[in-house]
């Protein structure tokens, strides 16, 4: 009787371990934040719930008719870069020579008297005429500086080499150097929008290190217009060189315009190795995304 009575203790306790196991189970199927990489290689991963955004300055907002006057805004703006920015040189040890001072960053380098000026701009009423620059990234091995530069729907990547004051613009952002130096890849410069691919390689007849286009494509921006990749996360994409020849371009989308977690969509191209050409290989450029 005692024995009889110990299988029907185990017995319910497998099964309720059973039960717990499949609600556990369906639990995180129902969840998105506990999703992970399946083995058809869906990638999941967690991101910053969405807030609203009065304006890129921070505490200023669009609408500078709130103000007294236009000074008074321009005041908000520029005091509120200046935080960012200096407090951003700060972090990556270049207060001595990186600084802005209202509407201006100045960029001091070696053996050189005058610095490098790169200067704000602001018109009331001319929307397309507001240009401003951020400090975005510093490559501390290469000694190499990026501005952010934002214009009207556009926006471009100021290249600053800190040894020798030589400085470069390319209309793209997320700019990602290859390996050995030679090519540099971004999306292009629209903002927000735009899944443009662009490649640059360094010139090879000169030692100024300059950059000349390569290769450009449109066509993700073209072809992109699924209902389930309308809540895309800006600021996660991601462009990575998997070798000199190969790139992985990545793009993070939410099902819902509030969740937490995207997924991921990710192309990859490559370049022939007989002729150097560039081109999409995954998924192929030739079927419909």
């Amino acid at each position: 009787m005692i024995a009889f009575s110990h299988c029907i203790k185990t017995a319910l306790t497998v099964a309720g371990l059973f039960i717990l196991t499949m609600i556990a189970a369906l639990d995180a199927q129902a969840t998105p934040s506990a999703l992970e990489p399946s083995t058809n290689e869906e990638v999941w991963i967690k991101v910053a719930a969405p807030v609203a955004i009065d304006w890129y300055e921070g505490s200023c907002r669009y609408d500078h008719t709130e103000y007294q006057t236009f000074t008074d805004y321009e005041n908000c703006i520029f005091q509120s870069l200046a935080q960012a920015d200096n407090s951003q040189s700060r972090e990556w040890g270049l207060s001595d020579r990186v600084v802005r001072e209202k509407d201006t960053i100045y960029i001091s380098i070696p053996n050189q008297k005058q610095p490098l000026v790169f200067k704000d701009y602001l018109e009331p009423f001319e929307e397309e005429h507001r240009i401003h620059y951020e400090l975005q990234y510093y490559d501390k091995s290469h000694n190499l500086l990026q501005l952010l530069h934002t214009m009207y729907e556009t926006q471009a990547t100021v290249i600053v080499d800190l040894n020798t004051g030589r400085w470069q613009e390319l209309y793209a952002t997320n700019l990602k150097f290859s390996d050995d130096r030679t090519q540099i890849v971004g999306c292009g410069g629209k903002q927000g929008m735009s899944k443009d691919i662009m490649i640059w390689e360094r010139q090879k007849a000169n030692n100024d290190g300059r950059y000349t286009r390569l290769f450009s494509s449109n066509e993700l921006y073209e072809q992109d217009y699924d209902d389930d990749k309308k809540y895309e996360v800006y600021e996660a994409r991601d462009i990575s060189w998997t070798s000199d020849n190969k790139i992985n371009v990545d793009f993070y989308y939410r099902v819902n315009p509030t969740d937490t977690v995207a997924f991921r969509v990710r192309y990859i191209y490559a370049a022939n190795n007989k002729e150097g050409k560039w081109q999409r290989v995954l998924p192929d450029a030739n079927t419909n995304d």
